[in-house]
């Protein structure tokens, strides 16, 4: 059931990495794998870390434990989901969305090659941690927070829809809207410039830069 659909026999027992050129192919795996130069398929995998180290020309499936993980330099044409507790770490370009649907965190890390063209959903109780630049919009639906660290941007908007809090120290380009009892809360190396909308019992923290207007139901 857990097989992949060309033979790298000799490349697995090596060292759990798939070579390329690969053309027009799905991979389905299982364990630790790093994937380098050029894949054209979509690429599942059950309980271990994927790490993307070239091109893949599809979507990405994580299930259980494990991580994704996107290098600096590596490329993703397609959407991301992971389902168990890992995370997904983005250093590289991905040119979709990323859906993370267990405990671990969605995190965009400080690299000058770190770029997503889609959007980020989180729904159950990870985080979403912007250390670098990213344009899309985040949505968090768990009990997990929105964090944006001192030195990082999000161009797009910030959805949260349950208990964590959005903190942010460093530039949001969008609005900001949570609708649960977490806060919003805004350092004073923060910067938004949107607008700010808190619609349930929790507070907003205003230490720092807001450009748009602030409400509060």
């Amino acid at each position: 059931m857990r097989s992949f659909f060309i033979e790298l026999t000799v490349v697995a027992t090596l060292a759990c990495m798939v070579s390329t050129p690969i053309v027009a192919n799905d991979l389905e795996l299982e364990g630790d794998w790093t994937l380098t130069g050029d894949i054209d398929g979509n690429v599942k995998i059950w309980d271990g870390t994927l790490t993307v180290e070239g091109q893949l020309d599809g979507n990405i499936e994580q299930f259980g434990s494990g991580s994704v993980v996107i290098l600096e330099g590596a490329s993703i044409d397609g959407n991301i989901k992971e389902s168990g507790e890992g995370d997904v770490v983005l250093g590289g370009n991905i040119d979709g969305n990323i859906e993370e649907e267990g405990s671990g965190s969605v995190i965009v890390v400080v690299s000058a090659a770190a770029s997503l063209d889609g959007n980020i959903k989180e729904k159950d109780d990870g985080d979403v941690i912007i250390e670098g630049s990213y344009d899309g919009v985040v949505e968090e639906e768990g009990s997990g927070s929105v964090i944006i660290e001192i030195g990082a941007s999000s161009d797009g908007d910030i959805i949260e829809k349950d208990s964590g809090h959005v903190l942010v120290t460093g530039e949001v380009g969008g609005n900001i809207e949570e609708s649960a009892d977490g806060d919003v809360i805004i350092a004073d190396t923060g910067v938004v410039f949107g607008n700010v909308l808190e619609k349930d019992s929790g507070t907003v923290f205003n230490f720092g830069l807001v450009f748009g207007n602030i409400f509060e139901d």
